[in-house]
């Protein structure tokens, strides 16, 4: 088992700057184990002072100051000298703290001097082990009163309140740039990926979608923008990023919708018209004049798509399209839309028909 001990003696003085005495030396000696709790046990009347000092300057760096932390104890008051039991922690981080202190009053003792000042560590915690330590005399307790006193601590070379307010206004600040910078950085290479992009893509896919006044304005805005990103756009705003970002989407857009809208109107003149071919086939089927409304509405549909069609084919690639993929799809809906209704008509036909065949003679009207 590895065991932690503390490089320095930890001593104590009391108001006056006088050290505290103790009987078995430092508080916390030099190379004691820790994390560690002790009690001490003090005479007092009224509020009293503290101060946590290293006892050996020769064991500490150059510069460092042998004060570690000043401690107030109390208020408190009474007529006489009473036992302040004290409560010391070098804990896990090596730092020295008052954890309680405790004003025993209705304490008496055999000693006759019980008045005096008086010292003694009552006991010793190390490492969650208590080993019972005696007074430097005896006592009898009779009718004894805890009552706990409030501390109040100053460790040296702390922070204060004001400082870790500071601290943590900067911490967020700092935060806050990081954030800024990361997504400067995102816009920055987002620009510089779709520069190069777009490049490849006007020697390739887009080619035969732009026009060569197209390509040469755009050709000469993505050169100016790659020479900016390595001179003076090397470092500027996310918002300028953002900017020559869309600058440049004015000029690609016509072409990229050029582009996918070629796939887009094929993909959808395939759809209406596979459409059409099903309820075509599926018309023939149905009575005699159902099956012509269908038919009807077939051709209607068919004849304006090959119009469209032929009318677009003529169309060279560079040019904005005259049939769009959105308008066949909403020319979709409609007819299917309208061979609904006339399948819903039919059957209401049906049944009217069919109630008729089921009255008996005499209910029919001439």
């Amino acid at each position: 088992m590895v065991q932690d001990s503390f490089p320095f003696a930890i001593g104590l003085q009391s108001d006056d700057g006088k050290n505290i005495s103790l009987p078995n030396g430092p508080l916390f000696p030099k190379g004691h184990s820790f994390p560690s709790v002790k009690m001490i046990s003090l005479r007092r009347s009224n509020t009293f002072h503290l101060e946590v000092i290293y006892t050996n300057e020769d064991d500490l760096p150059l510069g460092v100051s042998p004060k570690v932390g000043h401690f107030t104890i109390g208020p408190f008051s009474s007529s006489e000298k009473e036992k302040v039991k004290v409560k010391f922690h070098l804990n896990l981080h090596g730092i020295v703290i008052i954890e309680s202190a405790s004003l025993i009053q209705g304490h008496s003792s055999n000693n006759a001097h019980s008045s005096s000042e008086q010292t003694v560590v009552d006991n010793e915690m190390s490492n969650g082990v208590d080993n019972k330590l005696a007074d430097s005399s005896p006592s009898t307790t009779h009718s004894a009163r805890r009552h706990n006193i409030k501390v109040y601590e100053n460790i040296y070379g702390g922070t204060t309140i004001d400082e870790l307010r500071h601290a943590q206004e900067m911490e967020r600040f700092l935060a806050e740039q990081d954030i800024k910078v990361e997504q400067t950085k995102e816009k920055k290479n987002t620009l510089e990926s779709y520069v190069y992009e777009t490049r490849n893509k006007l020697l390739s896919s887009y080619r035969s979608f732009a026009t060569e006044e197209e390509r040469e304005g755009i050709s000469r805005n993505l050169q100016e923008t790659e020479d900016w990103l390595y001179e003076d756009g090397d470092d500027v705003s996310e918002q300028a990023y953002t900017a020559r970002l869309q600058d440049i989407r004015k000029l690609v857009d016509p072409v990229e919708r050029r582009y996918k809208e070629e796939d887009a109107r094929a993909q959808s003149i395939k759809t209406l018209s596979n459409c059409i071919n099903e309820y075509r086939m599926a018309a023939s089927s149905l009575p005699a004049s159902e099956k012509e409304a269908v038919y009807s509405e077939c051709s209607k549909t068919e004849l304006w798509l090959h119009e469209k069609s032929q009318l677009q084919a003529s169309m060279p690639k560079n040019a904005d399209p005259v049939l769009f993929s959105s308008e066949i799809n909403q020319k979709a809906i409609i007819f299917e839309r309208m061979l609904k209704h006339i399948k819903r008509a039919s059957s209401y036909d049906d049944a009217i028909g069919s109630d008729q065949r089921d009255r008996p003679d005499d209910m029919y009207v001439d």
